[in-house]
C-alpha cells in the first residue's frame, strides 16, 4: 500500500479512542479494517488484547488468536486488513524506534496519544516498500 491519506469512519475512531482510554495506562492495540485505495477508508477498528505481559505500559503485542479472528472476519466480509492501531500512554503519537523495528512494509499504523486517560492526538504512519523509515499519512478523523 502506498496511501497518502487515510479517512477514519466515526465508528472506527470511537472504537480506537474507547479502547485506548479503557486500557490506559497500558497500551491498547487492534486491527484496522476497510477499503484500500486513495484515500484509504478505515471502516472498522477491531480491538485485540495486548499479549505483552511484561511491558504493557510501553509495548504491545497483538494477541495472535484475536488478530487471526479479525483477519478472517475481514476476508469473510470482503474488507481489507489495512493495518493496526495502538496507543502511547503519556507519550506523543509519534512512531518509536520499537514501532519501526516491528513494522511491516505497506501497512498503516495508527498511533494515539493518551494522556491522563484521555486521547489527545492521533497520527498515522506507513513504511513504504523498500524503505527503512516511516512516513506520515494524512489522517482525517470524524468531526467531533
Amino acid at each position: 500500500m502506498t496511501a497518502e491519506r487515510a479517512v477514519l469512519s466515526g465508528p472506527a475512531w470511537a472504537a480506537v479512542r474507547d479502547e485506548a482510554e479503557a486500557r490506559y495506562p497500558n497500551e491498547a492495540c487492534g486491527v484496522l479494517l476497510g477499503r484500500g485505495g486513495e484515500p484509504v477508508e478505515v471502516l472498522e477498528a477491531r480491538p485485540v488484547a495486548n499479549a505483552e505481559s511484561g511491558r504493557a505500559r510501553d509495548r504491545y503485542l497483538l494477541d495472535p488468536r484475536g488478530q487471526l479472528e479479525a483477519e478472517r472476519d475481514a476476508r469473510r466480509r470482503g474488507l481489507d486488513v489495512l493495518g493496526y492501531f495502538h496507543s502511547h500512554p503519556d507519550h506523543p503519537a509519534d512512531a518509536s524506534p520499537t514501532d519501526l523495528e516491528r513494522s511491516w512494509e505497506g501497512v498503516l499504523y495508527l498511533i494515539v496519544s493518551v494522556r491522563g486517560g484521555r486521547c489527545r492526538e492521533a497520527r498515522c504512519w506507513l513504511r513504504p516498500a523498500g524503505d527503512a523509515a516511516f512516513r506520515g499519512v494524512d489522517l482525517a478523523l470524524p468531526a467531533a
